[in-house]
């Protein structure tokens, strides 16, 4: 089950809490409710993202969304102790032997990958090709469902801009009534008001997020397959774990230290 992150459900909760207070303090939360600028911002926003992105890629659109609200934290330290672990296996039974520990890893595809290809006997040049290749897509296809959230950011500023303009016409031939005035107005202001509403509390903080994401998760990729490269070459354990340490964050290091302890207590007495 995918976990929510909290974070993220706060932020919009106090982002959409602080906006409706402030209209509430406002006296009139009526004025707000203008069925003109809803058909502007949000049936203008809708035919624009349908026109500029095919069926396929708006029906993922959903899921793009609840994925901006899912937890993904990755745990450097422990991917290391796995390359270290296999690294081992690999020296001690050879290659071969990593064909019975890729099971293990059934809920990583993308390590359980690389090293059954390690297993299999591929050239270096063929496991980064098919590793990198997979790096590649996976950002492309992350890539499309920004691609959405940006364009419905983006269309909808613009199309409160336009609401500006379709209330501040009328409202210019219309000076000598001043009861005409208020209602143009409305429209005027309103529109821009949800447009921004929607841009900059909803959907482009969701698309700055899945961008984070994505970036985090090329990035552990690239973790994953510098070590898995590692293995491959025969290098020591000892050796593996040095060179990827230097990747962490000084509280990661000191957690890798931390941990590594632990284990050389435990194989020493015979546990681990």
């Amino acid at each position: 089950m995918k976990k929510t992150a909290v974070s993220t459900m706060i932020g919009f909760g106090i982002g959409i809490f602080c906006i409706i207070s402030s209209i509430k303090m406002s006296g009139n939360f009526s004025s707000f409710l203008n069925w003109p600028s809803v058909f502007i911002t949000v049936g203008g926003t809708t035919g624009a993202v349908v026109v500029s992105f095919p069926p396929n890629k708006l029906k993922t659109l959903g899921h793009v969304m609840r994925k901006s609200f899912r937890k993904v934290q990755y745990d450097f330290v422990k991917d290391i102790q796995t390359i270290v672990s296999l690294s081992e296996i690999a020296r001690s039974k050879g290659l071969l032997a990593l064909e019975d520990a890729a099971p293990k890893y059934a809920d990583d595809e993308f390590l359980q990958k690389g090293i059954l290809l390690i297993a299999d006997g591929v050239g270096e040049d063929v496991l980064k090709k098919a590793l990198r290749s997979e790096i590649y897509f996976a950002k492309k296809r992350h890539q499309d469902g920004h691609a959405m959230l940006d364009m419905i950011a983006n269309t909808s500023t613009s199309l409160g801009l336009l609401g500006t303009y379709i209330g501040l016409i009328p409202m210019l031939e219309n000076l000598e009534d001043p009861t005409k005035l208020g209602p143009l107005m409305a429209i005027e202001l309103v529109t821009s008001f949800y447009g921004a509403f929607i841009a900059y509390v909803v959907f482009m903080p969701m698309s700055k997020r899945l961008k984070v994401m994505s970036a985090d998760e090329a990035l552990r990729k690239e973790f994953l397959l510098e070590g898995l490269t590692s293995i491959m070459e025969g290098k020591n354990p000892r050796t593996i774990q040095e060179n990827m340490i230097s990747c962490l964050t000084k509280k990661d290091v000191k957690k890798m230290g931390s941990v590594s302890k632990q284990i050389r207590e435990l194989k020493m007495k015979g546990v681990a």
